[in-house]
């Protein structure tokens, strides 16, 4: 009888929604405004990427183009370059060179949507809903089967973080930290779906 009460236990816990605390707000549109994610601008960062125990690390360079689209490429330090991604102005996103082992759609998407957050071009058309949960307020953008969210402190001091989310389930986390919002020390993207994470953090140049 213990048994089936702790089974019973998780299989409620595994069926929460990691969102069903949020309540609607109205939106502030000053604050939404003002703190949600514009970019980043032309910066080297030291990188290391980790998924399913396996380790990969290099340079990521962000940089802004004429054209103002934004291309992300990631090199290893022999020069030899993982991927080389271009996001338009639009938000349209080109893989212009991928190594083979990572030339695999699933992992050319999950990429995609990890810097496209990054970048905040979910954020862009201004659509936005507000919900809050005790002392966040969640900024949020439908996409299809999925929202993205920018996670702000109530007095609008602060972004605090960045997600998407199904209905149930939060997928990914993005924190970007430091004081200037363009070019932060570091970011870090973890996924809770699936053992992934990428960490970044700004080389200083002299």
């Amino acid at each position: 009888m213990r048994y089936l009460r702790y089974s019973l236990l998780l299989l409620l816990g595994g069926c929460a929604s990691a969102y069903e605390g949020l309540t609607s707000v109205t939106v502030d549109p000053a604050c939404a405004t003002r703190l949600a994610p514009q970019g980043l601008g032309t910066a080297w960062y030291t990188t290391a990427v980790d998924v399913y125990g396996k380790h990969i690390s290099g340079l990521l360079l962000v940089k802004q183009m004429s054209d103002s689209s934004t291309r992300i490429v990631f090199t290893n330090e022999a020069g030899v370059t993982f991927f080389d991604f271009s996001f338009a102005a639009d938000g349209s996103f080109t893989a212009r060179q991928v190594i083979q082992k990572l030339n695999k759609k699933p992992v050319i998407e999950t990429l995609r949507k990890d810097f496209a957050l990054v970048l905040g071009l979910p954020f862009r058309n201004g659509a936005w809903q507000a919900w809050k949960e005790g002392d966040a307020v969640y900024y949020g953008v439908a996409q299809k089967k999925e929202t993205a969210y920018f996670i702000t402190a109530p007095d609008c001091a602060s972004l605090r973080r960045l997600e998407i989310g199904s209905r149930r389930k939060r997928k990914v986390t993005i924190e970007r930290i430091g004081n200037n919002a363009m070019l932060p020390d570091s970011i870090l993207v973890h996924h809770h779906t699936f053992p992934m994470t990428i960490g970044l953090r700004k080389l200083e140049r002299p």
